[in-house]
């Protein structure tokens, strides 16, 4: 029922809102990868001029039906070498009570950098080390932005050369 004393419109109460709806689904999407028991990861590191954080996207199966979801950001600005990357990825799902002794990463994808996708020391082989049937694969969404970023720039080019 409405009364006027309510307000839902202040940004906090407005936040309020958005977390729980995130937590909801964070916990539906956590649910289903421990009922599966197998999932991938993909990451990616997003910069912002205070912090670094990795963005954590899972893939799973439930049924025949394939899901692709963005988890969470991960905050990792105390240290950016695949060591603590590794851990920082290891510990969310700790602490999300995934049991990773239970449940496995059969795959993994990254975009090139050699502290993510490196094959002796970069976040993929501490994965692999752990996970032997974690297969990496390179993030092919990363290199198709790449190609749409150079393809803008060459079509501002060309637009002011016919102006």
């Amino acid at each position: 029922m409405y009364s006027k004393d309510t307000n839902y419109s202040s940004w906090r109460i407005q936040n309020e809102l958005i977390d729980i709806c995130a937590s909801s689904i964070k916990e539906i999407i956590l649910n289903e990868i421990s009922t599966t028991g197998f999932f991938a990861i993909m990451c990616d590191e997003a910069r912002s001029y205070k912090e670094e954080q990795l963005s954590l996207c899972v893939r799973y199966a439930v049924g025949l039906n394939v899901f692709e979801r963005f988890l969470d950001f991960i905050d990792v600005s105390s240290g950016q070498n695949a060591t603590q990357i590794y851990s920082a990825i290891m510990h969310y799902f700790e602490e999300q009570t995934i049991n990773m002794e239970i449940v496995h990463i059969i795959a993994q994808s990254y975009d090139g950098a050699s502290v993510m996708s490196g094959h002796l020391n970069g976040v993929q082989s501490k994965v692999q080390k752990q996970y032997p049937a974690a297969i990496f694969t390179h993030c092919m969404a990363r290199q198709l932005n790449l190609v749409v970023v150079d393809l803008c720039k060459s079509i501002k080019v060309i637009n002011f050369k016919r102006k």
